[in-house]
Order: structure tokens, then sequence, then C-alpha cells
């Protein structure tokens, strides 16, 4: 009875830890700004735009408690040097993502009269030309290393060689060890390099889960449902299309090799939610 409590606690805190959010077919995936020092007076905004809709989008604004934030992107002039240049709105195409990142596109915000801590939330409201307002709110992310860096196009790493068996055996011990429960069934598994995706079910309960490897081993960064598959979320944690197109290919052919009650059940997950633990 001990999992189950974990996990009947679990779904009713989601609200407080979904990272997404749905406005009629616009999806809007984590929302963030990075924590602050003390003497900080401003902010970068960061997020994910998937317009999964049959029509344009256009972000006018988002208002925010330190007032709004702007657009700004990285440009290189006829002599190589680079400047920031304010846009007055952000374009978001039907059927594109649309990424505010570091080193690229995003969002800033001046006027930040407090430290902003890691874990934290901060309150907003993003406004659409068709949409209309929608209020939301921004997750407050660990603070930036000195190092700016593309987290999306930059050239991978080459991973080394990893023992696929050995591989899936650590990644259902790190989701067990989240969850609580060493009755956890952890299946399907698909991997690639460093990241992996991995259902898990606890009766008629069941999610999605995204682990990376680190020096100390696989580690469970989130749980959700079918927002998991969708390429703007695998985006906006850092993984390439290259890398990420066949790994959801990969999974969804799995799931359906199983039989569609593993996918309505990992469906049905409400909403996504960060482990507190990881490792075993």
């Amino acid at each position: 009875m001990r999992f189950l409590a974990l996990i009947l606690a679990l779904c009713a805190a989601m609200p407080a830890t979904a990272h997404e959010f749905f406005l009629s077919g616009l999806q809007i995936i984590h929302p963030s700004l990075p924590a602050t020092p003390v003497n900080a007076n401003s902010a970068a905004v960061y997020m994910a735009l998937s317009n999964e809709g049959d029509q344009d989008e256009r972000l006018l604004g988002i208002e925010t408690p330190f007032g709004m934030v702007r657009f700004v992107q990285p440009v290189t002039d006829a002599e190589g040097n680079i400047r920031m240049q304010e846009r007055a709105w952000i374009d978001i195409p039907a059927g594109e993502i649309v990424l505010l990142a570091r080193g690229e596109l995003r969002g800033s915000l001046a006027n930040v009269n407090r430290p902003l801590m890691e874990g934290g939330e901060l309150t907003g409201t993003m406004i659409f030309e068709k949409r209309g307002r929608f209020d939301m709110f921004f997750m407050i992310d660990p603070v930036e290393t000195e190092t700016e860096h593309d987290p999306v196009s930059e050239i991978q790493r080459a991973a080394p060689p990893i023992d696929r068996a050995a591989a899936v055996s650590d990644i259902a011990a790190s989701l067990r060890h989240a969850l609580g429960s060493p009755d956890a069934v952890i299946a399907p598994v698909v991997l690639s390099e460093n990241i992996a995706i991995a259902g898990w079910s606890l009766g008629n309960i069941g999610a999605r889960a995204f682990l990376r490897r680190g020096a100390d081993g696989w580690n469970v960064e989130l749980w959700s449902n079918a927002s998991l598959l969708q390429p703007a979320t695998l985006t906006s944690l850092g993984v390439s299309r290259r890398q990420g197109d066949p790994l959801r290919a990969e999974m969804r052919a799995q799931e359906a090799a199983l039989g569609p009650a593993y996918s309505r059940r990992f469906d049905a997950f409400p909403g996504t939610a960060y482990p507190t633990h990881s490792q075993p």
C-alpha cells in the first residue's frame, strides 16, 4: 500500500509541478527563468512553443510581477559583431516549434527586485494575437553557468559504448527507486546514447519517464503522459531532433507491440512530475 499512497500523493500535487500548458492546440513547454544571485536585476526567459493547430499564432507579450518580458535575439553585423536585437513579437507558425533558449531568441526580464530562488515559481500572463490572454507560471531553474551555449544544436559529445542489457537493468532500478516501489513494472525501455524513455506501471497507474545518464548512472528527470513524445518536449530537454525522433518512433513501436492498454495508461497520467530522488 505504500507505493499506492506515494502515487496518489504525487497525482494530488501535479498542478504545482506541471511544466507544460495547453491552449487550444498550442503547447507551452517548460516556461522558466534561471535562479538569480542577490545582486542581479534581470533574468532570461526560456520555453518551447509548439503550435499543433492549423493557424499561425503570434505571442505579443508576457506580463509578470516585474513588468513585461522583452523579446531579444542575437544578430551579427557586417563586421562580425554580435548584438541583441529587440523584437516586438514572436511568430509561432502552424505546425512549427519555436524555442526560446540561451544563445538564441529568448525573453529578457528587467527590474527583478528580489532574488529568484531555484525551485520556486513566478506567475505570468501570456498575450497571444488569436488566443488572447493566458495565465500561467514560470518555474525557477538552477543558476546558469557563465559559458554561453546552444542547448539544442550544439555538437553532441561522443558517448562511450554502453551495454544495452545492463543499461536497461540500471534504468529499471533507478525508476523503481524513484517510485519507491520494487513492484513497479518497467516496460518498454528505449535508449539512445545518454538518454532514455521508459514506461512504468503500478496497477492501473503509469507514465513515461525521461532519464539521462550521468557520471553516477541513470537519473530520472521527470515522468509524464503523451506530451513526452512531442518533439517540442524533447527539444526543451536539450535533445536534438537527430537523437529524439528515432527515440520517439521506437517508443511508439514498442508500446504498440505491448498492446494498447500500455499507451492508454501512460497517456492518462495527469501532467508532469519530477521525482524527489532518482538514484538507488
